[in-house]
């Protein structure tokens, strides 16, 4: 019994949703082993690469596609991640930073030694949103040597000789746990461009790994790029402006068209009949030449012609594909254009807000999975190699996020004041929040006043909140009035 036939007796007894009915756009689901919309089953090796090709392709040639990966990566990991330890020792927690730093360079970190911790941390994230997943492999010496999606794949039957149940390069046991990768190294006969040749599959134990994946399935075995999801309608959004563009060009280089009255003594061909050719072909076409004079005939006239383009709708159009697509991954309009020209104060925060939230649930995402993985992993060979000593402690860390600028600063400090006042933040959140670190802040703010006292510089007077209440002066309510 075929997939259509299920369908059609189902239609015909009332019983179903029409949406699952195949069409155009949607493909026939089949039940095949009863393998209907598992995980694993609608995730093949070719709906992976080609889901990874197009994201790799879009980062590489367009700027909006690019833009938002790099724009979550600002926000994530900004400029400033750290590690901040917490062993409850001031002294201990230097050593072990000390410790730390050294390992995160780029001699140390990458087994190429081409990328520090950040760099790699970031392309790691990066490879989560266009490929889905990776594999780093630790190294003895405390390197990680990288391995991208596509180098993470199942071994040929020859190769898998002891009957390992592997599936799209991952290694289960009966839990649907991994318990090992199986990669492949890269050789090109040329400097870029050769034909891959691939050396033979080798296994890699789970414990010595660290494989980030973005899975949207309980059983997926392998992740699924976290862009998938904005492809069809990118894609086709993408095809639009190369169109308008396109349009626009061949609009910039002029046409001409040349009119003439009609000449009742002569029949169509006599005039511009240059070819000899028949004379029922009337040549309408004139090649024009930059700066050329054309001689023209009685009655001829010379005029340019082209279409407007941008198209009327075009700024709408864009708008709302923007939007559609920034729903995808929790982008507001303003961040997907970097244009905060017809937003105001309130509209801006609300937008950020949700933005934040997204970025700070791929924070959790970077530090379960990537950074507190890698820091437990060096914690624990720097104890092992008699560099740190063996203390539990030493695996209590903080990651130092970057800090979102405010958009409305007053008012912010305003609302910390609030908060401090009441008990529900402390001063040391406050500054945590804006990428600082505590300590130094203080530190910093006890040498100026030192400093100021030996000058004879008296320190400025505190001053209470002021009431935060709407006036006619207050940008929000000016903004959203002009809105209304």
């Amino acid at each position: 019994m075929t997939d259509q036939l299920v369908t059609n007796i189902i239609a015909g007894v009332g019983v179903g949703y029409e949406v699952v009915t195949p069409n155009r756009t949607r493909r026939s689901y089949g039940f095949l082993g009863g393998h209907t919309a598992s995980a694993d089953r609608h995730l093949t090796k070719i709906t992976l690469s080609m889901l990874r090709e197009l994201c790799r392709k879009n980062d590489r040639e367009t700027s909006l596609f690019s833009g938002i990966l790099d724009r979550a990566l600002d926000n994530i990991f900004g400029s400033n991640f750290d590690f901040v330890p917490k062993t409850g020792n001031e002294g201990l927690n230097n050593q072990v930073k000390d410790y730390i730093d050294a390992r995160m360079k780029a001699e140390m970190c990458d087994a190429s030694g081409v990328m520090d911790f950040i760099d790699i941390a970031k392309t790691a994230i990066r490879g989560v949103w266009t490929d889905g997943d990776l594999l780093m492999v630790k190294k003895p010496n405390g390197s990680m040597l990288t391995f991208e999606a596509d180098q993470v794949a199942s071994p040929t039957a020859g190769e898998n000789t002891k009957g390992e149940r592997i599936i799209q390069g991952v290694e289960l046991n009966e839990n649907n746990r991994p318990v090992g990768y199986w990669v492949k190294q890269r050789n090109t006969t040329n400097n870029y461009g050769g034909v891959d040749i691939h050396s033979k599959y080798k296994r890699v134990a789970a414990p010595n790994t660290i494989a980030p994946a973005y899975r949207k399935r309980f059983g997926q075995s392998r992740g699924v790029p976290y862009l998938a999801s904005i492809l069809g309608t990118y894609e086709r959004f993408n095809n639009y402006l190369d169109f308008e563009q396109f349009a626009a060009e061949q609009n910039a280089m002029i046409g001409w068209k040349i009119t003439r009255k009609s000449a009742d003594s002569l029949l169509p061909g006599d005039i511009d009949n240059i070819d000899g050719e028949s004379q029922d072909i009337f040549e309408k076409m004139q090649q024009m030449y930059q700066g050329m004079m054309l001689e023209l005939e009685d009655g001829e006239d010379v005029s340019m012609f082209g279409a407007d383009r941008p198209a009327v709708n075009f700024d709408k159009y864009v708008i709302i594909c923007c939007r559609l697509i920034g729903v995808g991954v929790g982008y507001p309009l303003e961040l997907m254009l970097l244009d905060y020209s017809k937003t105001n104060y309130s509209s801006g925060r609300m937008g950020m807000a949700e933005a934040k939230r997204m970025f700070r649930s791929w924070q959790r995402f970077a530090g379960t999975k990537i950074c507190l993985p890698w820091y437990k992993w060096q914690i624990a060979r720097g104890m092992a190699s008699g560099e740190l000593p063996a203390n539990p402690d030493l695996f209590e860390v903080r990651l130092q996020w970057p800090a979102w600028e405010m958009i409305d600063k007053k008012k912010e400090a305003d609302g910390d004041n609030i908060a401090i006042n009441n008990r529900s933040k402390s001063v040391s959140q406050c500054i945590r929040e804006r990428g600082d670190v505590p300590k130094e802040v203080f530190e910093e703010i006890a040498n100026e006043q030192k400093l100021m006292a030996e000058l004879g510089i008296s320190a400025a007077a505190e001053s209470e909140p002021e009431k935060n209440e709407p006036d006619g002066d207050d940008q929000d309510s000016k903004e959203d009035k002009e809105s209304e």
